[in-house]
């Protein structure tokens, strides 16, 4: 997670979190109709499911920080959504990496506190020295970089676009 003092203020959630998550999802190609000579993909497994439904939510509420003023009511209710996907996230998360998953979420909800107390000031984020440290601690930055690579070895790969 220790992003937050390179990153710009206005992409920290989506750079934080969202990068963590960037091999969730399919290509334009999947949305194609389906090729009768190749196999159906399998389902994505819960964790990978969880996890893409995680980065869903959080794109709104970076939407509504690069607003501005945000309504409070607004802020707390799209919060609340991401808070519940990253805590689906945790319970679907595979042994080998429930303790990093656990410890992204909560790198992710120290920010969404941020936020929330800031009335969805993005540059709270980085101007908060505490948080700053704390995300670019070892042990912060390494559970993010695991689920990064567990999600792009178990999730498929994103599109090179959306890579960092």
């Amino acid at each position: 997670m220790g992003v937050i003092s390179r990153a710009g203020a206005s992409a920290a959630l989506v750079v934080t979190f969202g990068a963590v998550l960037l091999g969730c999802g399919g290509s334009v190609a999947d949305a194609d109709a389906p090729d009768p000579t190749r196999s159906r993909p399998a389902p994505p497994s819960p964790f990978c499911a969880a996890a893409q439904a995680n980065l869903e939510a959080i794109r709104p509420l970076n939407g509504l920080v690069a607003q501005g003023q945000v309504p409070r009511d607004e802020l707390a209710r799209t919060i609340a959504a991401v808070r519940r996907a990253g805590q689906d996230m945790v319970f679907a998360a595979p042994d080998d990496i429930r303790t990093d998953v656990e410890r992204t979420v909560e790198a992710l909800g120290m920010q969404l506190d941020v936020l929330l107390e800031s009335g969805g000031d993005q540059t709270a984020l980085s101007r908060d020295t505490e948080l700053t440290s704390k995300l670019n601690s070892p042990e912060f930055a390494g559970a993010g970089e695991r689920v990064r690579a567990y999600v792009e070895r178990n999730c498929g790969a994103g599109t090179p676009s959306t890579r960092r």
